[in-house]
Parts: structure tokens; C-alpha cells; sequence
């Protein structure tokens, strides 16, 4: 029987895997070679009556499974995860000053960033953080960090943030103009690319952020970020192994 999961008041990476685990084995056992793109797509919604409810993102069909993991229900369309997108579909929201902003996506920006960065990245850091990462961390952005998470580098055509406290290596870039509009030298698009590659050989995943990916097909950057924090190495490699430990006995 899977322990009860009840709302944190801080999203962990170990209360996800206690939400996620039961739909995860469960997958694992009945559609072992679509488990991992399933699983993309899926939303945990609660845990009560002693049943996991969870949703398709995009479907927004429901599957749900008993306190032992056992399937009580699954819609037609709870599982798909092939889905056909428009060319490119343009993301319709209010202007800056009619759109909802979540307090602590306010709070956060007016602490973090000061006024130069907040004039070239603010609107990009906003509509991320409301629209994309607040959703996955429950709006707690206590751990974000601004800056270049591992050693001290120049890093004069991006913004880096990166949560201090996941215990996956994700760092969240947002490029500047001047590389996105080629409007650069050799030399600095090289330092730009380097920038990338530490991160990527000290196994962190990078999630690249640009404009037109938060104003077109916004669903399939979910997806690409929920990707790049499952492929993210652990922080804590003893813990992982622990974890791992628990699920197989």
C-alpha cells in the first residue's frame, strides 16, 4: 500500500516522487515502453478517499488507481501522449498591465532583479515563471537563485536562475538579444556556447528560454521542460539511491 499523499506547503522532489509513485509503477507494469512518454503528460491532482487522482495536461482525461495501486478508472484519452500541434500556435494573453501576476511571482522579481536586468529579461522572467515554473514548484520560488550556478563566470548575454534546493541540476537560461539576433561577435557567441557546455558536462540541464518559445506552441515547452527535469542529474546521488531502494522492495 502507497503511503498518503497529502498538499505540501513546499513542492519537493521527494514528495513528487511519493505523488507520482503509484501511476509511475503502475506504467511501468502495464505499458512498460510508453511508461516514460506517458508520464510527460501527466498531472497529479490529489490524494483522498484513499485514491490517486491524476489528469492528462493536454487531454485533460483522468486515470485513477487505489491506495494500493490498483487501476479503478482510466479515461480514453487519460494515457495518449502523441498529439498532433498546429505549425505554430500563438499564445493569446492580456497586456502587462490586465495580466494576473501571482504575488510571489511580484515579490520574487521586485527582491531579485535590479532594475537593469529586470528592463532586458523582466518580461520573459514574468510570463516564465507565472506561466511555466511557478505551477511546478507551487508558486514558492524561495530556493531561486539568480546567477551561474556552478563557478564564478561572466555572463554577459544571459540570465541565469537555478533552484537552490531541487534536487535535480536545472538551470534556467535566458538569452539576450544580442545572441538570439545574431547581433554578436564570433567571441562572444563562442564564450555564450562554452557557458552551456560546463553546465552541460557537470550535468546540468539547461532550460533555454527566448521569447518565441513563451509566445508560440506553449505546451510542447512544458514538455520540454518536464523532459529536461527528469533527464537532470541528481544532486544528491546517495539519496537517489536510497529512494530507489524504498521503491523496489
Amino acid at each position: 500500500m502507497y503511503p498518503q499523499v497529502s498538499s505540501p506547503q513546499k513542492v519537493t522532489e521527494r514528495w513528487l516522487n511519493q505523488a507520482f509513485a503509484p501511476l509511475s509503477d503502475y506504467l511501468d507494469r502495464e505499458h512498460p515502453e510508453e511508461a516514460r512518454n506517458i508520464m510527460a503528460y501527466m498531472t497529479f491532482m490529489c490524494n483522498e478517499d484513499q485514491r490517486f487522482y491524476y489528469k492528462n495536461c493536454i487531454s485533460n482525461d483522468s486515470i485513477v488507481l487505489n491506495q494500493l495501486g490498483e487501476l479503478v478508472f482510466c479515461g480514453r484519452e487519460a494515457l495518449r501522449y502523441k498529439f498532433e500541434y498546429p505549425e505554430s500556435t500563438w499564445v493569446e494573453r492580456p497586456s502587462k498591465e490586465e495580466r494576473f501576476v501571482h504575488p510571489n511571482v511580484t515579490k520574487w522579481m521586485a527582491k531579485s532583479l535590479n532594475k537593469k536586468v529586470e528592463e532586458k529579461y523582466g518580461e520573459e522572467v514574468g510570463i516564465f515563471l507565472q506561466e511555466l515554473w511557478g505551477p511546478i514548484v507551487n508558486f514558492d520560488f524561495s530556493d531561486l537563485k539568480v546567477g551561474y550556478p556552478i563557478k564564478r563566470a561572466k555572463t554577459r548575454y544571459c540570465l541565469y536562475l537555478y533552484p537552490s534546493e531541487f534536487l535535480t541540476k536545472i538551470a534556467i537560461q535566458f538569452v539576450g538579444d544580442e545572441i538570439v539576433e545574431r547581433r554578436c561577435s564570433y567571441s562572444q557567441y563562442s564564450e555564450y556556447e562554452k557557458q552551456v557546455r560546463n553546465l552541460n558536462y557537470e550535468g546540468w540541464q539547461v532550460i533555454t528560454v527566448i521569447r518565441e518559445f513563451l509566445d508560440r506552441n506553449l505546451d510542447q515547452f512544458r514538455l520540454y521542460i518536464s523532459k529536461a527535469v527528469e533527464m537532470a542529474e541528481p544532486r544528491d546521488q546517495m539519496y537517489m539511491l536510497t529512494e530507489l531502494g524504498r521503491r523496489e522492495q
